[in-house]
């Protein structure tokens, strides 16, 4: 069962109400939300919101994670209902100067979330261009601001916003965004070959964690910052 159907069927127990109940709710089909709730059906991130709001609880950004990774792994039919859906989320704008030879006239905007807290602490609006963003598909990205200055001897300070890249895989020595003992950080990670992974706050003063790889999850790998140069 993915992260967002434990949410949701978590929040609609916490409000006492059946699968038939919300569903009326929802305006979808009991069979719908049991599907989706037992992990049978794969349901996109403006859905997952919408039953969500019903129930007064919000998609946070790991299960916004969960939702953007099942979607990839969706079947072609169902990923194009999936993409199909998506496209409400965004809308046409009529390019600056400034912007008319570069932008494909669509933005999406995205949500930026604290690393600690979870909460959306503000947007950020991005031209999609080839249903990419800096080379990357833009479905298989998320925003955070880091709550600390933790990473700043790898130029990572309090309120930078961080683009970070969906992805399991660890490349060493480079930045991830991950979860240990139900902590979100973000770290230098470093994978041995006996299934260890070092995690570094990347300066020499600092002496690295080991722990098992199994103990960790990876959500992304952090692949920009964007720094405010007031703030620095």
């Amino acid at each position: 069962m993915s992260r967002v159907a434990e949410k949701i069927k978590e929040a609609r127990m916490k409000a006492k109400l059946t699968e038939k109940e919300l569903a009326k709710k929802c305006g979808l089909t009991a069979n719908y939300i049991i599907q989706i709730e037992s992990g049978k059906r794969v349901v996109n991130e403006k859905l997952a919101e919408s039953i969500l709001n019903v129930l007064g609880e919000k998609l946070d950004f790991m299960s916004m994670a969960d939702v953007a990774e099942k979607e990839v792994q969706a079947t072609p039919e169902k990923k194009n209902k999936a993409e199909t859906i998506k496209k409400e989320d965004f809308y046409e704008i009529k390019p600056t100067e400034q912007w008319a030879d570069a932008l494909a006239n669509i933005i999406k905007k995205f949500p930026i979330y604290d690393v600690k807290t979870n909460k959306v602490v503000g947007n950020k609006e991005l031209p999609i261009i080839g249903k990419k963003v800096e080379g990357y598909n833009w479905d298989k990205l998320l925003f955070v601001q880091a709550s600390d200055n933790d990473m700043e001897s790898l130029r990572i300070k309090k309120e930078d916003v961080i683009m970070v890249y969906l992805t399991s895989e660890i490349q060493n020595n480079s930045i991830y965004l991950f979860e240990i003992e139900n902590k979100k950080m973000i770290r230098q990670l470093r994978k041995e070959s006996n299934n260890k992974v070092v995690i570094s706050l990347g300066n020499k003063n600092n002496e690295p964690m080991v722990t098992e790889l199994n103990k960790i999850k990876i959500i992304g790998k952090c692949v920009e910052v964007e720094v405010d140069l007031d703030k620095k």
